[in-house]
């Protein structure tokens, strides 16, 4: 698995994210930053386009467990491996990343790029 820090050409991918929305007109042309520490332990699903985590909650009407979307990584759904997190990342069809990191409050790193 090939992890780079966030710092570690996240600029220039941004840059060019940020340039391919503004080409296609896109209105998600605001990428947001990677969160300089991590407030989550393992591998997370981040939405870049929209600023936020994949979460979970429980839908008391379908007695289901369902996919929501939180602010703070703390609340995020945590994966033990990137497998997990490719796998729900590609369910959600929505732009996304895996971060991961090693402790709480340590670095973010960048494990995929562009779903």
């Amino acid at each position: 698995m090939e992890q780079r820090k966030r710092h570690d050409g996240f600029e220039r991918w941004a840059a060019g994210a940020t340039a391919r929305l503004a080409a296609r007109d896109d209105a998600r042309w605001r990428v947001f930053r990677a969160p300089e520490q991590a407030d989550f332990h393992g591998f997370v699903v981040w939405c870049y386009t929209q600023g936020v985590f994949l979460g979970q909650e429980f839908d008391r009407r379908t007695d289901t467990i369902t996919h929501c979307y939180v602010r703070n990584g703390a609340w995020a759904v945590q994966f033990d491996s990137y497998g997990e997190a490719c796998e729900r990342a590609f369910d959600i069809h929505a732009p996304t990343l895996i971060l991961y990191a090693p402790e709480r409050n340590g670095s973010v790193f960048i494990t995929s790029t562009e779903q």
